[in-house]
């Protein structure tokens, strides 16, 4: 299995040693491309879940109202879904700096328990 990398990003205001570190996977995201709008909403991008509906709604509308080919509309839907599942994580970590929350750095590892590990053992005086 190969290695993955997550950026890190930490709360100002945490008050635990690892004070609200958050960890956001570099890369495709699977579980935005298949759930898209979901997966917004329950990050919080909100402006990016309701343009994905927005989105999604025109495809349908222009399907049923100017008869496209399906194939054409599946292929459309691919790449909305692909969009999501390339640029979900970006616009995860750009929230993240909006609020407050900057990159300090990369963490490595198969999964996120053993990235943060590896972050943790080599930042363990100063996160």
């Amino acid at each position: 299995m190969a290695a993955k990398f997550y950026t890190v990003h930490f709360s100002p205001f945490g008050s635990g040693p690892d004070r609200d570190a958050r960890f956001v996977k570099d890369g495709f995201s699977w579980v935005a491309f298949v759930f898209g709008p979901f997966w917004a909403f329950y990050h919080r991008l909100w402006f990016a879940g309701l343009m994905l509906v927005a989105a999604l709604a025109a495809l349908a509308v222009a399907g049923e109202y100017f008869v496209l080919d399906p194939a054409a509309d599946a292929a459309l839907g691919l790449a909305i879904s692909l969009l999501i599942g390339f640029e979900g994580p970006e616009l995860l970590r750009k929230k993240l700096e909006r609020r407050g929350m900057p990159e300090r750095g990369l963490a490595c590892g198969r999964n996120l328990a053993e990235a943060e590990r590896d972050w943790f053992r080599r930042h363990r005086a100063t996160p």
